[in-house]
């Protein structure tokens, strides 16, 4: 996923739970304009500013990360969850959230060494 749609999908699941951006900002310990910058792709978004936000709005991170901003619905119980078209809803385990997002993280990290790597030859 990009950015973009990483930082709509921040923004959609904020006001889904009815949080202020300037709340958020001060839940994450930032300035509020620090805080939209991310929500507005500006800023890059890291697996760690993912997991505090998901934290905050109790959301799984893989959400955050996987769902398209315009499948994001909210239910009866005024909970957030994400409508995949084509797939089936799984639930996740805390266990495996933290394994996948340290998947993700070596990724991150091979690539960015491989392109080291790259520009080295």
């Amino acid at each position: 996923m990009d950015n973009i749609t990483i930082s709509q999908n921040i923004a959609k699941f904020r006001k889904l739970k009815d949080i202020k951006a300037f709340d958020m900002a001060e839940r994450l310990k930032m300035k509020e304009a620090t805080y939209t910058k991310y929500e507005r792709g500006e800023t890059a978004i890291t697996i760690d500013f993912v997991q505090k936000v998901a934290q905050i709005l109790e959301v799984d991170p893989l959400q955050i990360l996987t769902t398209s901003p315009s499948n994001i619905l909210e239910n009866i119980t005024n909970s957030s969850i994400a409508i995949q078209h084509h797939s089936t809803f799984q639930s996740y385990s805390e266990q495996q959230t933290v394994l996948m997002l340290k998947l993700m993280e070596n990724i991150i990290s091979l690539n960015e060494r491989l392109v080291s790597h790259l520009e080295k030859t």
